[in-house]
């Protein structure tokens, strides 16, 4: 056999022809081995994981073996659509799997990659079945670990006696559908061409970016390279008829949406969301019914492929599993063991809930300080710490209380002051999304808003972009995380602006003194009397509060020895007005 190396996936019809060709010959066809796939994982992915596809030939010089693979120059080679594909597979009939295999590792040996790692690698695979030996032939190390139980709907066994559909709540399922429909038609539509599809993927991207927000994640639809990849997809599949958008309108409103695949007799669940609003009435398990509902009427599709992950919904439809692996191959003893160890101690410490958060905790102090040193230097990252250090030894933090008077004119023309929206939380994630700091700011934000802790504003420029956000709740038993102690309110109609945040990127605008006091004309409309806070230490927050209609009325001062702390100072008045406890951060 020989093999073909190509640093790029080439605009080829013929390779298409071929390469699609040997994906229908494999043992299970998924659109995830197609040309297509491969060659939108390039456009959208191609700079950062640098492609690197191996081809393997017969004698007569035809196709017999693909392995499409990611090279980048720092990290181990992997499958090319390892982020992107819920199965990954060296593609090949089962008479040529075999050696395919083995002669891709003899290949990726001689050109000097010794670390491998397989993703979501089928434990049904022929080429999974001969990679151990193809390994020890080339020298590799393997250790194995299953990855995922992808659970799957087999139809027949769901069909009874006289064509009866058997799913799962579905007198849950009706009383939903009356829930969210009301007076309008609720209807599910299945659409595969590009001039349907097109035009519904940016409403798509937010819903699914706005829904992980609520439940405290970042899409990664957030980042535009995924955006990217599912339009190219689509324009790739949608002349194929192997694309299927599913989505449920309530009238005219989309309430929840799969973009997923109909490919050789299997429907494919593969990247699904809803709209936040409609969470109590589970949109997403209604539209998984009727789309399963829908394809046991299609005599072309056998199984409902419901991919990676092992959500609780999925449980209740699931008949199969199929099994993917985690496959790591080195050609150093040492990496070989440490890659071991390494996942046996964070298989014991996931069995230990309270564990696994400190280790969680742990990390992600460690990664804020590697960003700190990559940003600040060594030198400077050392003096925060030893300040921190000073802080907690002996420090004296002083916070001072400021209530709202006239507001100051506008100064932003266009510029609108908007309840805060899902929707408006998820296109500024989408525009920040290399912004650590605003995306953890958008997640605590998207769970208060889900949970109610808090009334949100948002600042809108002229073209609809979110550049501040501020929130507001009762001044009276508000939690202040700078004093890390609750305090009394002056009177029993203060409010509290708190958690005020502009993006790095609309930084150096005005647009924290420009939101505060549209927020602040608002709430003396309205008949509260609103209040803001600010730690001296922090400079930035003073000046803004300096250009606003703010005053300074008292201070509280925060003092601290040995880890001991206590609150010197008093409002000028008191108030036995009940609040409730929030997070503050300015």
């Amino acid at each position: 056999m020989r093999i073909g190396v190509l640093r790029e996936i080439p605009d080829d019809p013929a390779l298409r022809e071929q390469w699609n060709g040997l994906a229908f010959r494999t043992r299970n066809p998924q659109v995830f081995y197609t040309y297509e796939w491969a060659r939108a994982v390039q456009f959208a992915y191609g700079t950062e994981l640098c492609p690197l596809l191996l081809l393997g030939y017969d004698k007569a010089e035809r196709l017999v073996g693909v392995a499409a693979l990611a090279a980048p120059e720092s990290g181990p080679v992997s499958f090319l659509g390892a982020n992107t594909g819920d199965y990954c597979d060296f593609i090949a009939d089962e008479l040529h799997a075999g050696e395919f295999t083995a002669q891709v590792l003899q290949t990726l040996n001689r050109e000097g990659y010794s670390d491998i790692v397989l993703t979501n690698f089928p434990v049904d695979s022929p080429a999974y079945a001969a990679l151990h030996a193809a390994a020890r032939s080339s020298h590799f190390h393997v250790y194995e670990r299953t990855a995922y139980l992808c659970a799957q709907v087999q139809l027949s066994a769901i069909i009874g006696d006289g064509g009866k559909i058997d799913l799962p709540r579905q007198k849950m399922v009706r009383r939903s559908l009356r829930a969210m429909g009301g007076e309008a038609p609720i209807r599910v539509f299945k659409q595969s061409s590009l001039e349907q599809v097109g035009p519904m993927l940016p409403e798509f991207f937010r819903a699914h970016v706005a829904r992980f927000l609520a439940t405290g994640r970042i899409s990664n639809l957030a980042r535009p390279e995924r955006r990217m990849f599912l339009a190219e997809l689509a324009r790739l599949l949608s002349p194929t008829g192997w694309l299927c958008l599913t989505r449920m309108n309530v009238g005219p409103r989309t309430i929840a949406w799969n973009y997923g695949f109909e490919f050789c007799s299997t429907s494919f669940w593969y990247q699904p969301t809803f709209v936040n609003d409609l969470e109590k009435y589970s949109p997403g398990f209604v539209l998984l019914s009727s789309l399963i509902e829908g394809v046991v009427r299609d005599s072309k599709i056998q199984t409902v492929d419901l991919g990676l992950g092992a959500e609780g919904y999925k449980e209740a439809f699931e008949n199969a599993t199929r099994r993917t692996m985690y496959v790591t191959l080195h050609r150093s003893t040492l990496r070989h063991w440490k890659e071991i160890v390494r996942y046996r101690v964070a298989a014991v410490i996931a069995t230990r809930p309270h564990l696994a958060q400190t280790v969680r905790n742990l990390l992600a102090k460690a990664r804020g300080v590697k960003r700190r040193i990559r940003e600040y230097g060594l030198i400077s990252t050392l003096g925060w710490f030893l300040s921190r250090v000073r802080r907690w030894l002996s420090s004296a933090e002083e916070v001072f209380f400021f209530e709202g008077g006239t507001a100051a004119g506008e100064s932003c023309e266009g510029f609108s002051i908007l309840p805060v929206g899902y929707e408006a939380l998820a296109e500024a994630a989408m525009q920040c999304y290399d912004d650590d700091e605003t995306l953890q700011y958008l997640t605590r934000a998207g769970q208060r808003l889900r949970k109610g802790g808090g009334e949100g504003f948002v600042l809108v420029d002229n073209a609809g972009r979110p550049v501040h956000f501020s929130w507001v709740t009762a001044f009276d038993g508000f939690f202040l995380s700078e004093l890390n102690a609750k305090v009394d309110a002056p009177s029993a109609n203060c409010v509290m602006l708190f958690d005020c945040w502009t993006p790095a990127a609309h930084r150096g605008h005005g647009f924290y003194a420009e939101a505060v006091n549209r927020v602040t004309r608002e709430l003396r409309e309205r008949g509260d009397s609103p209040w803001i806070f600010s730690a001296g230490s922090n400079t930035a927050s003073m000046r803004g509060l300096a250009k606003t209609g703010f005053h300074r009325r008292y201070s509280l001062v925060r003092k601290r020895l040995l880890g001991w702390q206590w609150i010197e100072g008093t409002p000028p008045w008191m108030s036995e007005a009940p609040g409730t406890e929030v997070s503050a951060q300015i």
